[in-house]
């Protein structure tokens, strides 16, 4: 009888325990989509693979999409929350009614390399030729042509091929004498003898200020669920740390999206990203303003419209402001 009365108040002690005990945390549902497959996009491989949406209570599924313009338009139809890009799509998505923003900016300045053939020693020598870029109207047109302007080079014939990848066999079966190619593409083209003519760090040195790359989504969904924009901005910000902690892992996370094992493609996008990747994440409003004034100059949007529209409409930092108030970049970077 003893013996069985022991087992019933184990039983109910256990019952009453577990009637105590916190329910498992839901995870809020989140789609993202993001472009292109670079080493542009480590910081949402490592937040993915490092756990850091779970750990911020966020089920995070990732979709590769071709370009920004894209992205933008299926998160304007509901069908995904946020968006790993910026750039150009920033701009006219607004001016043509739309209200996809940024509302992170990992990148404050162009970061794509412009390679050439071999036999072009200056950007001078580009007179007269042919550049590739993925799209025209995209980051990597921005980015030719600013360089091509700050050289003061004219009578360049800038051609989209569809793709970084596709840039780079443009330039590697001669269809095109320069290209704007990504890590960790352009080490095949550097070990094939192709001329990196402008990197990175001549990008910073011309001081081509540009927000290329960041977080994107709806301001009218982001207004009405500011917490999920924290929590996911937090996730990626926690992903750039790990980046700078963790070299090996973050190789690794690379190769597994990108498929590329050769190490040195690798230590170079990685080396790229350290030099390219801020941790400010506020959009800098003279950057926004520069990327405006470069697409009005260029006609690839209504220089009348342009003017009229404030900035800030282009941009919003108030969720990484309150994550600085709440001291959270601090306490991730002590």
């Amino acid at each position: 009888m003893g013996h069985r009365l022991l087992i019933v108040l184990v039983i109910a002690a256990s019952a009453l325990g577990a009637r105590t005990l916190p329910a498992a945390e839901k995870l809020d549902k989140i789609r993202f989509t993001y472009a292109p497959l670079s080493a542009s996009g480590f910081l949402w491989f490592i937040a993915k693979d490092s756990g850091y949406f779970e750990k911020n209570r966020l089920d995070v599924d990732m979709y590769f999409e071709g370009a920004s313009p894209i992205m933008v338009q299926s998160i304007l139809a509901g069908e995904n929350n946020f968006a790993g890009g910026l750039g150009p799509t920033a701009v006219t998505n607004v001016l043509q009614g739309g209200d996809v923003i940024p509302v992170a900016c990992i990148t404050h300045t162009f970061t794509t390399p412009m390679y050439v053939q071999p036999a072009i020693a200056n950007l001078q020598q580009l007179r007269g030729k042919k550049v590739g870029v993925s799209r025209i109207g995209s980051v990597s047109h921005l980015t030719a042509d600013s360089i091509l302007r700050r050289a003061r080079v004219g009578d360049v014939t800038i051609l989209q091929t569809g793709g970084i990848p596709e840039s780079m066999a443009a330039i590697m079966t001669g269809n095109v004498d320069g290209a704007m190619v990504n890590p960790p593409n352009n080490i095949i083209l550097r070990e094939k003898g192709f001329r990196e003519i402008v990197g990175a760090k001549e990008l910073k040195e011309m001081n081509l200020r540009f927000p290329e790359n960041g977080i994107m989504v709806k301001r009218s969904w982001a207004e009405k669920n500011p917490d999920l924009v924290k929590r996911f901005i937090k996730s990626v910000a926690e992903g750039l740390k790990r980046m700078h902690d963790d070299r090996d892992f973050a190789i690794k996370t690379l190769s597994k999206y990108t498929k590329v094992t050769d190490a040195k493609s690798l230590d170079e996008s990685y080396r790229w990203a350290l030099d390219s990747f801020f941790k400010d994440f506020k959009t800098p409003p003279e950057a926004m303003q520069l990327m405006v004034d470069q697409l009005a100059s260029s006609r690839m949007i209504d220089p009348n419209l342009a003017q009229k529209t404030p900035l800030k409409a282009f941009y919003e930092n108030r969720y990484v402001e309150e994550l600085e108030r709440e001291g959270f970049f601090k306490k991730l970077w002590q």
